[in-house]
């Protein structure tokens, strides 16, 4: 049996918190935090695999939180999507520039959001996958 992966909602509106559960529910296993530090806690807790994170938050933001979950050894390979309201160009390659692998803006349509977390996925693997290989080359040379 395949074990769910686990996805960490971060979002400070208990409405949105709510939808995006709903949409995940049957395929992840899904934590949710309402600010920053929780995420970072929850994160490092639960070892999640992706998170989805809002920008706008009151303490500590998103674009921080990013930052500190790729400081983090043990999280660094996580999959972050940023998922805001914030939609200017200059917003979105903020949250690229902070460490999400992809951004979406709100309103979202489910389907871009979950085709979106599996091309995620599939790069992530991708990525993985030469990795182990560059060192089982090197191993062997």
């Amino acid at each position: 049996m395949n074990q769910l992966q686990k996805v960490l909602v971060v979002d400070d509106n208990p409405v949105n918190l709510a939808v995006l559960y709903e949409i995940l529910e049957d395929d992840y296993e899904v934590e949710y935090a309402r600010n920053g530090h929780d995420a970072i806690r929850i994160a490092e807790e639960c070892l999640v695999d992706i998170i989805l994170l809002d920008v706008m938050m009151p303490g500590m933001d998103g674009l921080e939180v990013c930052r500190r979950l790729r400081a983090n050894l043990t999280l660094k390979d996580a999959i972050i999507i940023m998922v805001s309201a914030k939609a200017m160009p200059s917003e979105r390659a903020a949250g690229i520039v902070a460490g999400a692998d992809d951004y979406i803006t709100k309103p979202f349509n489910e389907m871009h959001l979950l085709e979106t977390i599996r091309r995620c996925q599939r790069i992530s693997r991708s990525t993985i996958g030469q990795t182990a290989t560059s060192v089982s080359n090197e191993e062997n040379a």
